[in-house]
């Protein structure tokens, strides 16, 4: 399970000790303007689709397909819902020739409040599946409102929704330099990043082969395949750490001296070095 440290308030999570803030950031914005982004490059043609949140079945205040650049914009008034954009399908610009992909879906949770501009990447995949975990049921959010309230005031803990990129809270003091999160959560958007952008031609059918759960249903997108990660983190990591090495041969130092086991700040137990601070692309 994600964690890290933060002072002086702390609450238990369902996958491990995952600390969470219960002050959600506060944005005043109808117009939302976003870009989807695979690898750090542009998502064309995606499906991008607008959601509020609550106890009930979510419902849909809009949807839109990317341009060119991967951009779209979205207007709607969630009424102090949770807000939350799902992308779908799309072409990767950072594989000219994998074509569209089918498996992408990608998830950023804003909040009652979206900001100006959003970035719907990897990286606002993990860190929207990991603290939202207990509520998606595939690509719909659910909930009792003051728990999805807190859920989606900790993703910017992790990640800058604006650009995509790391959040304040994994990048301080006592985060950054002391845990290996920020090393972990990066691997997992690398690892995704490969079946979003079929970095290999069978990317994503060895990402679901990995992300398989428990239960041996199979699951054909990247949204799912990150729930039962996130849901069942101890059964069988290592199937998705080979991915780094697999979709990436020459990026990650193999270690040195004797192998060790290391235990990830996602709940993921992994065989050797387990640090990649730098996501590809990302």
């Amino acid at each position: 399970m994600l964690n890290f440290r933060v002072p002086r308030r702390s609450f238990s999570a369902a996958l491990g000790a995952f600390v969470l803030l219960s002050a959600a950031s506060t944005f005043a914005a109808d117009r939302i303007n976003g870009q989807v982004l695979g690898a750090g490059a542009p998502i064309v043609g995606s499906t991008v689709t607008l959601w509020a949140a609550g106890a009930g079945t979510p419902q849909q205040l809009g949807q839109t397909q990317t341009d060119a650049d991967g951009r779209f914009v979205l207007s709607a008034d969630g009424k102090g819902a949770i807000l939350y954009l799902v992308a779908k399908g799309g072409r990767p610009a950072a594989n000219k020739a994998g074509g569209d992909n089918p498996a992408i879906a990608l998830l950023a949770v804003l909040g009652s409040s979206a900001p100006d501009k959003v970035v719907v990447n990897e990286m606002t995949t993990v860190a929207s599946v990991w603290t939202n975990a207990q509520f998606l049921d595939g690509a719909a959010i659910k909930g009792n409102p003051l728990g999805l309230q807190i859920a989606a005031g900790n993703v910017p803990n992790f990640v800058d929704l604006e650009t995509g990129g790391y959040g304040g809270t994994i990048q301080d003091a006592l985060n950054s330099g002391h845990s290996p999160t920020m090393a972990n959560f990066a691997t997992l958007a690398t690892v995704l990043a490969g079946c979003v952008t079929q970095v290999k031609p069978d990317a994503c059918s060895r990402f679901f082969i990995a992300t398989t759960p428990r239960s041996g249903k199979a699951p054909t997108d990247t949204l799912t395949a990150l729930e039962g990660v996130a849901r069942d983190s101890s059964y069988q990591p290592e199937r998705l750490f080979a991915l780094l090495d697999a979709f990436y041969p020459s990026r990650r130092a193999k270690p040195s001296g004797r192998p060790r086991s290391c235990r990830t700040s996602l709940g993921l137990r992994s065989p050797g070095s387990c640090r990649s601070n730098s996501p590809a692309g990302v």
